[in-house]
């Protein structure tokens, strides 16, 4: 079965040519489907409603939007999860500040802002979030990178912990092969997630 997986050139740099173009639906659909989970949950953590967490996610995607053609690429750009989450930061500080929490009422400088999520533990609940959703993101390219089989006999060993002669059987296939396969497609997986670890990021990037 043929890969649609480019290991030629970082994705999110890819994506993010592709997101200067408002009008491109499918592009700003991958960008959505990738980081609406991640978002949503980073502003649950703050203890905000599913409804007012819903609308941090779509001011921050608009904002997105907004700031996107402003830049141009550059290997020496600013990191992409840092501009991300200050964004949602300050989306999340106007909310809890509608709703009446003891926050600035007027603009917030990111220094302030930073203070604000900092105290609390927005910082700390981001990483996590963070982390959950790059291994997230390795895993459907991993999805798309290898054979099905393959890609199962990884999803039983590594992510759902059975042993190798459980998954042999389970597979009709011998332990060696299942040992081979696991170590090829876990080597693959930690290139992936490696990759988008350090996949850069326009230069300039600020809210």
């Amino acid at each position: 079965m043929p890969s649609t997986f480019d290991d030629s050139l970082p994705t999110r740099v890819s994506l993010l040519l592709r997101l200067q173009d408002v009008a491109d639906h499918s592009s700003w659909k991958e960008f959505y489907d990738r980081y609406r989970r991640f978002i949503f949950r980073a502003a649950l953590r703050k203890g905000l409603s599913q409804e007012d967490a819903e609308e941090v996610l779509q001011d921050t995607v608009i904002s997105v939007a907004k700031g996107l053609p402003k830049f141009t690429y550059t290997t020496a750009g600013s990191s992409f999860k840092g501009w991300l989450m200050t964004i949602t930061r300050r989306k999340v500080v106007d909310k809890l500040r509608k709703q009446g929490r003891q926050v600035p009422t007027t603009d917030l400088d990111g220094a302030t802002v930073e203070k604000i999520a900092d105290d609390d533990g927005f910082e700390p609940a981001w990483e996590l979030e963070w982390e959950d959703n790059l291994i997230q993101a390795a895993t459907d390219q991993l999805r798309l990178a290898v054979a099905p089989r393959s890609f199962q006999i990884f999803d039983w060993t590594v992510r759902m912990g059975r042993s190798t002669r459980e998954t042999a059987k389970a597979f009709g296939i011998s332990v060696v092969l299942v040992r081979v396969t696991k170590f090829r497609v876990t080597h693959r997986f930690k290139k992936i997630l490696h990759r988008l670890e350090k996949e850069p990021w326009p230069k300039g990037c600020r809210p």
